[in-house]
């Protein structure tokens, strides 16, 4: 059992859990969305878990294998309610921090090499991409 979520939002297996969240968890407010960056809170249609999802892609402008990155933060009821007042003015530092303590499913495509799917307990550090 994990702090967060259930069996199928957050069980063991990182491969499994990510290809079951990007596909069905329910979007719940849209903070930010550019070509770039984006920031939604998602709900688990199981457990009812909330996730900050959060993409970020750096293009180079060259060969078009650009760096992505795509973390799913496990959140608090107060926390949604938190960020959603927010909207686009979302505390990128704050969101960082929640991702830094917590376990979070992390998707890690730089340019140039492989895709790393993996549960992750590192420093989170949340910023527009360009």
């Amino acid at each position: 059992m994990t702090e967060f979520g259930c069996a199928r939002c957050s069980g063991e297996d990182a491969l499994t859990a990510m290809a079951f969240c990007t596909t069905r968890l329910r979007e719940t407010h849209r903070l930010v969305e550019q070509s770039h960056f984006s920031i939604a809170l998602r709900e688990c249609p199981e457990c009812g878990q909330a996730f900050a999802a959060i993409f970020t892609e750096f293009t180079d402008g060259t060969g078009g294998e650009d760096a992505q990155y795509f973390d799913y933060v496990p959140l608090t009821a107060a926390e949604v309610s938190a960020l959603s007042t927010q909207g686009p003015r979302v505390d990128l530092v704050r969101l960082g921090a929640l991702g830094s303590v917590r376990r979070r499913l992390s998707s890690s495509w730089p340019t140039g090499k492989e895709k790393r799917i993996a549960w992750r307990r590192d420093t989170l550090s949340v910023r527009g991409g360009y």
